[in-house]
């Protein structure tokens, strides 16, 4: 079987963690997926040209536009006569279909947020019910894609244990982390005071963001407050520098979509973790004994002394949460998932 998986950037991290980590893991089973690129082509406003050529032709710059999307795209269309399965990720392709029917091929359509708050619900339904089946990342965005396409999967942000386990860390002081992306730090404002109340209670504990670059509004001039810059090769060992992970979150609409990723990178390198009991990060929560719920400055305050002075309860939740993922989260224990829906949608 041949999939072609078309995803925003190979260095984006939903097109890596949704889609191309599963290249080596679906060859085991004769899948071979290869990867494109498409987001040169997306929502791009019309160019300034297509404004002049609108006095000329009397054709609208969007339609201009969206006529163009398609020429470019069709070479890549036509490579889809090799591939068995199209899986898409999120709203990867131009919204303005002109030559899809005439090389139709069955697709996956693949999210892991609530794209719809941001990208329209009106083009996020259309990719739904144009799917043959729809991959959603957590129950609640089933939910969304059930209402709209019968053939819904739910199928977790996994993490790939051959790239994140466990390792021995050289670090000596007990190590707060958090690690994401910038779309994700305002989320550090909810934790800032207990963080700032923690260090200073506690001279001998550091706190560490890892990012591709600074949050602005954390004081990094403050030694103990330090700041690492994200590699994914670099990735497995910044976070087994942490004593703790940790993943707040608000309680909206969208962070109920988010797939909780960061929480299980965190229990992928047996960190305990202390996390906003918010949408699957609540489900992943209650299925084992693997760390703390907080919402309050004093619970995560709280949370953060009861872990600091229980060195071996830090050890024994880290344990438990790696169990959790290589039992569920892992990519091994979701591509029999991912394999069966590919070979239901071919049968």
């Amino acid at each position: 079987m041949k999939v072609l998986g078309l995803i925003t950037s190979p260095i984006d991290p939903a097109s890596r963690i949704r889609i191309q980590q599963y290249q080596k893991y679906l060859t085991d089973e004769n899948i071979y997926l290869q990867t494109k690129s498409f987001n040169i082509y997306r929502d791009a406003n019309p160019a300034p040209w297509t404004y002049r050529l609108k006095n000329i032709t009397r054709i609208n710059e969007w339609r201009t536009t969206n006529i163009l999307k398609s020429i470019i795209r069709l070479p890549l269309l036509i490579q889809q006569y090799k591939y068995d399965i199209i899986w898409q990720n999120r709203l990867v392709l131009p919204y303005h279909y002109f030559f899809e029917n005439k090389f139709n091929k069955p697709l996956v359509f693949d999210f892991d947020d609530a794209i719809w708050l941001n990208e329209g619900e009106k083009h996020v339904t259309a990719a739904i019910k144009r799917a043959n089946c729809v991959f959603a990342g957590n129950s609640f965005l089933a939910d969304f894609a059930e209402s709209y396409n019968k053939n819904v999967v739910v199928i977790p942000s996994a993490v790939d244990t051959k790239t994140l386990y466990p390792t021995k860390s050289d670090n000596t002081v007990f190590n707060i982390g958090w690690i994401g992306t910038e779309s994700n730090f305002n989320y550090l404002e909810i934790i800032k005071p207990a963080i700032n109340s923690f260090l200073a209670q506690h001279p001998d504990t550091t706190f560490t963001v890892v990012s591709s670059y600074p949050p602005p509004k954390i004081d990094f001039a403050n030694r103990r407050i330090l700041f690492k810059k994200w590699e994914l090769k670099e990735e497995n060992n910044l976070i087994n520098s942490f004593s703790v992970g940790l993943m707040p979150l608000d309680n909206t609409t969208w962070t109920q979509g988010k797939c909780s990723y960061k929480m299980l990178q965190y229990m992928a390198c047996a960190k305990p973790v202390i996390v906003s009991p918010v949408g699957t990060n609540n489900e992943i929560l209650k299925e084992a004994n693997i760390g703390y719920a907080a919402t309050t400055t004093d619970e995560w305050v709280q949370a953060l002394t009861q872990l600091y002075n229980n060195e071996n309860e830090c050890q024994q939740l880290g344990k438990i949460g790696l169990e959790v993922i290589k039992n569920k989260y892992s990519c091994e224990m979701i591509k029999p998932k991912i394999v069966s829906a590919f070979k239901n949608i071919l049968h």
